[in-house]
């Protein structure tokens, strides 16, 4: 966050993408490694696989945004 608040332009935005890249990877190894094998209760693993998709579609809009941003 210090990093993207001092810059400005194409600048953030490719940082601010770049970031949201490695972010939702991250979520969905969490997600798919941790969170979903290890969820005890019932009613917060299916919370946990529903969730998943959104992660992915998103994951994959940041993807083509950052691509087009090369």
């Amino acid at each position: 966050m210090a990093k993207l608040k001092t810059m400005k332009g194409k600048d953030f935005d490719k940082a601010y993408i770049d970031h949201e890249v490695v972010y939702h990877e991250a979520v969905i190894d969490a997600l798919d490694k941790t969170l979903i094998p290890n969820a005890r209760n019932a009613e917060l693993k299916d919370t946990l696989v529903k969730t998943r998709p959104a992660f992915v579609a998103h994951l994959e809009h940041a993807k083509q945004l950052q691509s087009a941003m090369k």
